[in-house]
């Protein structure tokens, strides 16, 4: 019960964490405002995501202070896992899966790319289409095992190559403000609203004002999301996007506002373009089948409540 838990955590007589990995009132607010977003609760999603921005000294972080995002000591970070050189997961960890400059890991073989289509949405002004990502490359230039590969991400870096080390950020600042943004805007709340994302785009792009002024006060949103944005809420999508690409399961968001995804669009890299499969809204691809165990041991349960995909 997650009010009754943010009440007994906001009754403790001391509300800091004594470590970063621990939940707290904050963080406990943080998971609330998440679960009100997936249950179309804005204005529950609203106040949570608010009081989660109350945590003492939190902050939007700066791109260069974010570095690798591989630092809980960052002062955006509401919650995450401090990772110590004898407890590094090597192989198995997120960063060797995701930054391709780690030597012999995962990714400089896989390399993790943001997708054209959303790539170019990204303005020259804001300072995360270079410092996150890779733009086109000459494919002559490319080498083949780092990340100067075309639309690379360079967003997440392991701290210490040698140690094999890079913090697990869990929950940010900046999340919070995008969720607080999103809930105004669906509640016809466009001021506050346009207010909100402010205090996030203001400190990513040099040119957000004049941005955020073309965009209308409206909540409804561009189903195709390789379109140009139009609408205030096309923008706060826009920078969720883009701010959380790689730490917020982009899946979620994609049932919770009925959208689908297309990878066969002209110019678009992706390998393997997914046009057997059903990716339209509410597909049930989208949606893990239950366990059988589950099915078999819980009485409330049958088979005829099963993923249509495995039925």
């Amino acid at each position: 019960d997650i009010n009754k838990a943010i009440d007994l955590l906001g009754n403790l007589n001391d509300k800091e964490q004594t470590h970063v990995s621990h939940v707290d009132y904050y963080v406990a607010n943080g998971i609330k405002a998440r679960i009100c977003l997936v249950q179309h609760d804005y204005a529950n999603a609203a106040s949570a995501a608010a009081e989660a921005l109350k945590k003492p000294s939190l902050k939007v972080a700066t791109i260069a202070e974010l570095g690798g995002n591989n630092s809980v000591k960052v002062a955006d970070v509401l919650w995450g896992m401090e990772i110590i050189a004898d407890q590094s997961s090597a192989f198995a960890s997120f960063f060797s899966h995701m930054d391709a400059d780690a030597p012999g890991m995962y990714a400089s073989k896989a390399r993790q790319c943001i997708s054209t289509g959303l790539y170019a949405l990204i303005p020259d002004t804001d300072e995360r289409k270079t410092a996150w990502f890779r733009g086109a490359i000459p494919a002559e230039e490319e080498k083949s095992s780092s990340s100067y590969t075309s639309y690379c991400q360079t967003k997440f870096k392991m701290a210490d190559y040698t140690t094999r080390t890079g913090d697990y950020l869990l929950m940010r600042a900046e999340e919070m403000i995008l969720i607080k943004a999103e809930a105004e805007c669906h509640q016809d709340k466009y001021d506050d609203a346009r207010a909100t994302i402010k205090t996030l785009g203001n400190q990513r792009d040099s040119g957000f004002e004049n941005r955020l002024s073309a965009r209308t006060d409206a909540k409804t949103y561009n189903s195709n999301t390789n379109a140009p944005l139009q609408t205030l809420m096309d923008e706060i999508l826009f920078q969720r996007r883009v701010e959380l690409w790689g730490e917020a399961g982009r899946i979620f968001d994609l049932q919770r506002l009925g959208l689908g995804y297309n990878r066969n669009y002209e110019g678009s890299n992706h390998t393997e373009k997914v046009t057997t499969k059903n990716t339209e809204a509410s597909s049930p691809l989208f949606i893990l089948p239950l366990p059988q165990s589950e099915i078999d041991g819980n009485e409330h349960i049958d088979s005829s409540d099963q993923n249509p995909i495995v039925q």
